[in-house]
């Protein structure tokens, strides 16, 4: 396959190290056989029944799809449902900010939303003719609830946005919809209805005078797109038809042209809000797992989609792959390729030699292909996808598919696990347990009060910087760990100080807090104890029951029964490392540790202890002082990787409690 110096000429410029990358790739390059299209799912669709006889003579249906307006008359699909009770749609609030929304700042929007789904073979509601000579397949009557294949499995969700000035049914939309659906996702697609908001050419907007004049309601239109887009999924996540289907852990999206900018924006984008090349955030949605841009909109030389230079794009994690014809002027791959070098996440550039801003029917199969590849990787985490991903280079047959940038899965540090001081065992003693999920640390500090007594504070410490994460230290207060029942109305806590936490790419990190006026800055390392040491991911599973490594922070069960205590576990070999956060006969925080070993019948068991030493607050802190008592025995027991039982005897009292473990931020953290 010839491949043009052009685009590595445009890949140097973009800051993408060109060479090296595609060296890699070509290493282990394979040639990817086509999916056969459609997939192995019969598709349905949601109800979108319409009254046909409303479009005047000489007026298109289309037209009311789309949002154009008639001799000055508002049209949009709206006026058309024959069945609006039942269709599904969405409203959204309009923000009161002028220069990203401009008169539509404060409006009240609908959007209808078009949903298809895979279906059982024995679905036999009837397909619903379109004027266009399309049709919805299966579409649901009235009230009639979505036939899904298994009414217990929760199907992942795609996001489907259209070009700018479509629709979910016009063109080639609808059949790229149903694609997607019968592989086993419930795309949802709202209709923009982009003419309601603006009415241009994209082209045009290379011309200075003419984005002058525009800019307003175009800025208007696209920052409303994403709006759409989340309001959708929080449709499907509520509406008592979709809801029990539909996987909150799962969510992707597929964009064209105009689309492919909207999930951008929709995972935090800045948008260009002015001729100046000036640009906004509009929203921040991280429901979204991934998505693909085929024939993406970045923008026009004269005007980028996402400010000057792309910048944007700077910092998005959001995994994408980009589809873009060489021949496309509207969404030139000239703007591409900057843009996407700067995102901060998984990504991918496909180019399609030749092809304009169309759908082009040649590259059907390498289009589909790539896009549900990269999809099953990123948002069904399906690691033969991944490894697909990794060493193709082009889809067999169909256009001149060719990666320009390849395919880089970048998996952010996740800084879960016990840590101490640095270097290790100097103060032996103390130490951090850290649960990691999304950008949010909840650390457990294990030390001492003034008097010796082991004390424990918690941290809920929110991202501030890269690699670094800071909060409010607490102290808390609740019933003794003999109590029963454990009532957690009884847990009080009071702020006494705050709390940074800062790491290196390469692991070692620092722990700076003041408490009740005492402040230090402590070097912190992890602390192993044997091998292997778990890797740990943030969305490494949609299902911990099937996970074995149990390393994470656990409360009772079910969740949130007994607000107030809970266990952290490091987790390494057949080693665990419990640290028991609770309360002493007083109230006051109390912690016992213990080393737990893994028995013949796979459970864990150990000896359980009581710590004394040297004060949060002393310098130097000797571990000499340290002195551990103990106190009773502890067990754990696991009935799959997000139940099990923890029993434990201490000063001859004697407990069993069902556990679970504790996520606070979806989907919750992974430790292989």
């Amino acid at each position: 396959m010839v491949k043009s110096t052009k685009w590595f000429r445009l890949l140097a410029r973009a800051g993408v190290a060109a060479g090296l990358q595609f060296a890699a790739a070509m290493a282990f390059a394979t040639t990817l056989p086509p999916l056969p299209l459609p997939g192995p799912y019969p598709v349905a669709c949601s109800n979108v029944a319409q009254d046909f006889s409303r479009v005047p003579p000489g007026a298109d249906v289309e037209d009311y799809w789309d949002g154009m307006p008639g001799n000055g008359t508002p049209r949009y699909a709206t006026d058309l449902l024959s069945d609006p009770a039942h269709t599904p749609a969405v409203t959204v609030n309009v923000p009161n900010d002028g220069p990203l929304y401009g008169s539509f700042t404060g409006r009240a929007l609908p959007f209808v939303v078009l949903v298809c789904y895979p279906t059982s073979q024995a679905n036999s509601r009837l397909a619903y003719a379109l004027p266009t000579g399309h049709a919805v397949p299966h579409m649901q009557r009235g009230a009639e609830p979505p036939l899904l294949p298994d009414a217990a499995t929760r199907y992942p969700v795609l996001l489907f946005s259209h070009g700018y000035g479509g629709s979910p049914l016009s063109g080639d939309y609808i059949d790229a919809l149903l694609v997607f659906a019968s592989f086993g996702y419930v795309v949802a697609a709202p209709f923009h209805g982009d003419f309601r908001f603006s009415n241009l050419q994209l082209d045009n907007l290379s011309d200075v005078f003419y984005a002058l004049t525009h800019i307003r309601d175009f800025t208007a239109m696209q920052a409303l797109r994403p709006l759409s887009l989340s309001a959708t999924i929080d449709l499907l996540l509520t509406d008592p038809q979709w809801r029990g289907h539909v996987d909150p852990t799962r969510i992707g999206g597929f964009g064209a042209s105009q689309g492919g900018e909207s999930l951008l924006l929709m995972a935090g984008a800045g948008l260009t809000t002015s001729v100046g090349q000036s640009w906004s955030t509009v929203t921040r949605d991280p429901r979204l797992k991934a998505a693909v841009g085929y024939i993406p909109y970045f923008g026009q030389p004269v005007l980028p989609a996402f400010g000057r230079d792309q910048r944007g794009l700077d910092g998005i994690t959001l995994p994408y792959l980009a589809i873009s014809g060489t021949a496309d002027t509207t969404a030139p791959i000239e703007l591409t390729l900057p843009g996407m070098a700067r995102l901060a996440g998984a990504r991918e550039l496909v180019a399609l030699t030749g092809v304009r801003h169309t759908f082009d029917v040649a590259s059907a199969n390498d289009i589909f292909t790539w896009t549900v590849t990269f999809l099953d990787a990123e948002v069904r985490d399906d690691p033969v996808a991944r490894e697909n991903l990794l060493r193709t280079t082009n889809v067999a047959g169909g256009g001149d598919d060719h990666v320009l940038i390849p395919y880089e899965r970048i998996v952010a540090n996740n800084f879960g696990g016990l840590w101490w001081n640095a270097p290790a065992g100097s103060e032996s003693g103390w130490g951090i347990n850290i649960a990691h999920q999304g950008d949010v640390i909840f650390a457990t500090w294990l030390t001492y009060n003034l008097s010796g007594k082991a004390w424990w504070l918690s941290m809920t410490a929110n991202k501030v910087g890269a690699n670094s994460y800071a909060g409010t230290l607490y102290e808390t207060n609740g019933p003794a760990f003999n109590a029963v029942p454990f009532d957690s109305s009884r847990v009080t806590r009071k702020a006494v100080g705050s709390g940074t936490l800062s790491f290196s790419d390469s692991g070692p990190g620092t722990f700076a807090y003041t408490v009740n006026g005492a402040a230090q800055t402590k070097a912190i390392t992890r602390q192993p104890f044997t091998r292997p040491v778990p890797a740990c991911t943030f969305g490494g599973a949609t299902d911990f029951a099937s996970v074995t490594n149990y390393q994470d922070i656990w409360w009772s069960a079910p969740a949130n029964s007994e607000s107030g205590w809970g266990i952290n576990l490091t987790h390494q070999g057949d080693i665990i490392f419990m640290v028991w956060f609770t309360y002493d006969l007083d109230g006051t925080p109390l912690w016992l540790s213990a080393t737990l070993t893994k028995s013949t019948t796979g459970g864990f068991a150990g000896t359980l202890f009581r710590s004394r030493g040297p004060a949060f607050n002393a310098v130097p802190f000797d571990p000499a002082a340290v002195t551990r008592t103990s106190v009773g025995t502890a067990s754990l027991t696991f009935a799959d990787g997000n139940s099990g039982v923890f029993a434990y005897s201490v000063n001859g009292v004697t407990q069993t409690k069902s556990i679970t473990r504790q996520v606070f931020r979806n989907p919750g953290t992974v430790c292989r």
